[in-house]
């Protein structure tokens, strides 16, 4: 049988909480499966997020990634609500740290890049360590850096495009919510808030539901995300006030995928290994 090559796909995700990689490799023989692995790290949260690259760099054996052979790499970087969206038509490349310093604090040794959308006509903005960025840029050269939030968004344009009511997505997370709203497939509203418990979770939804005037017994509402320890007592609650509320199974969302059956992966990368960026 004639050998093929091994590597596929690579995906690393950056978060306070620690790092994460997925790899997807090609079969090593014709006929054979591709095969996926989702392996995570912890890292030392009081350094910077370049001094925990390098650490990671010498740890040898478990970062077996440093030396490329991927067909494809992407970085994705835990925004943790750090983020700035614009219109697509009215960006300008050069004011993009100008529009992020409007809404949030650039901090030193900060840089700011971007994510142009094609699907939502929307860019995000957000920040990275200079020297991370570096890093990861002589890492890999090739590789795409996006924001955590930028596969979210265009997945669910995607899913929000067909006719009906609007829809809500909330996407529960560690400590905090991102919440999006989509009529037809166009973003209404992209937002996180930090959220201590389900009561926080339940406010900012209804806040932000009252606030676009949608309604209680026509308009959509979807849970997603699996990173909330929460998410059942939100659901209950969330019911009271909403006639439409649904729970996203990832399992079936995205078509019954290995990655997605690992409970383990966060959403946001499943959205970016499925939603065609």
């Amino acid at each position: 049988m004639t050998a093929l090559p091994l590597f596929d796909r690579l995906s690393i995700r950056l978060s306070a909480d620690g790092f994460s990689f997925c790899t997807k490799c090609r079969p090593t023989t014709e006929g054979g499966q591709a095969t996926f692995e989702y392996t995570s790290l912890q890292i030392e949260p009081h350094i910077s997020l370049a001094a925990n690259v390098k650490q990671l760099l010498e740890r040898g054996s478990e970062f077996p990634y440093r030396d490329g052979g991927f067909r494809r790499t992407d970085i994705l970087m835990d925004v943790a609500g750090k983020y700035a969206t614009v219109p697509l038509e009215i960006f300008e490349d050069d004011q993009a740290d100008v529009i992020f310093g409007h809404l949030h604090q650039l901090r030193p040794g900060e840089t700011v890049l971007y994510n142009v959308l094609d699907r939502s006509n929307i860019v995000v903005l957000f920040s990275m360590e200079r020297s991370a960025h570096t890093l990861l840029k002589e890492l890999f050269p090739t590789g795409r850096i996006w924001a955590s939030i930028s596969p979210v968004i265009e997945q669910l344009t995607t899913r929000s495009r067909m006719a009906g009511p609007r829809k809500t997505y909330i996407c529960l997370g560690r400590r905090r919510m991102d919440i999006l709203v989509f009529e037809h497939g166009h973003p209404l509203l992209v937002n996180t808030f930090a959220c201590r418990d389900a009561e926080d979770c339940v406010y900012y939804t209804l806040h932000a539901w009252n606030s676009l005037g949608l309604k209680q017994k026509q308009d959509e509402l979807y849970l997603i995300g699996n990173g909330s320890s929460h998410k059942e007592q939100v659901f209950s609650e969330l019911q009271k006030f909403i006639k439409q509320v649904t729970v996203v199974n990832p399992i079936a969302e995205f078509n019954r995928s290995e990655m997605a059956q690992n409970e383990q992966v966060p959403y946001d990368l499943l959205a970016l290994w499925h939603c065609g960026l």
